[in-house]
């Protein structure tokens, strides 16, 4: 009998080859684009320029005003779209200048931390790297009432028994929120030793009996 070549074997390997792709072009397309708002920064450090470096808040109207090249449109646009403009226009006034173009997105972070405030961080940043920042949690913090508000999205973050959380990275406008604990949570101690007191006495006035 003539055998029937198995082409089992390649034609799932087609399969999983493109899931993969599917997956990966998915994962990609998935990834947030940078874009600042008002009240965010554009970090511009220039090479043997230390007078065109330094970090540039966005005004109201959209715009950065930077050094050298003046005012540049920054709201509604793609970080890239921005970084390529600002690099050919110190092209047309610099001889090859060495720039490194940053955003910086303000975030901040309220309640039971030690250090409560408002930073700007790298978008590579985190949410557990704005936590660090503001000195960690208090005592009094509740580690399951942990909130993102995002975009006017409000997120409940899980922190694990080791105090690591979810690694978000920060996005512009992000606002984290750690719940303090109840009352009853806090004091939780004294009743149970109030309550084993009372239970030891109980047995002793039986006892005794």
């Amino acid at each position: 009998m003539k055998r029937v070549p198995n082409q089992t074997g390649p034609v799932l390997h087609a399969l999983l080859l493109a899931a993969v792709t599917a997956a990966s072009g998915h994962a990609l397309q998935s990834e947030p684009e940078i874009r600042l708002r008002p009240g965010d920064q554009v970090q511009l450090l220039v090479k043997n320029e230390p007078n065109l470096s330094g970090r540039f808040t966005v005004t109201p109207d959209g715009s950065a005003m930077l050094p050298l090249i003046g005012l540049i449109p920054v709201v509604d646009r793609a970080f890239e779209e921005v970084e390529r403009e600002v690099r050919a226009a110190f092209g047309a006034e610099l001889a090859e200048p060495e720039l490194v173009i940053t955003p910086m997105v303000r975030v901040s972070v309220l309640g039971e931390v030690r250090a409560p405030a408002m930073h700007w961080l790298d978008p590579t940043a985190t949410i557990m790297d704005l936590l660090v920042l503001s000195g960690g949690l208090l005592p009094t913090a509740n580690r399951k009432r942990i909130t993102l508000y995002r975009d006017n999205v409000e997120t409940r973050i899980a922190m694990d028994a080791s105090g690591a959380i979810q690694p978000l990275p920060v996005r512009s406008g992000d606002r984290l929120v750690i719940g303090r604990r109840s009352w009853f949570s806090d004091n939780l101690a004294i009743f149970v030793g109030a309550a084993a007191s009372v239970a030891a006495a109980a047995v002793t006035t039986l006892i005794v009996r």
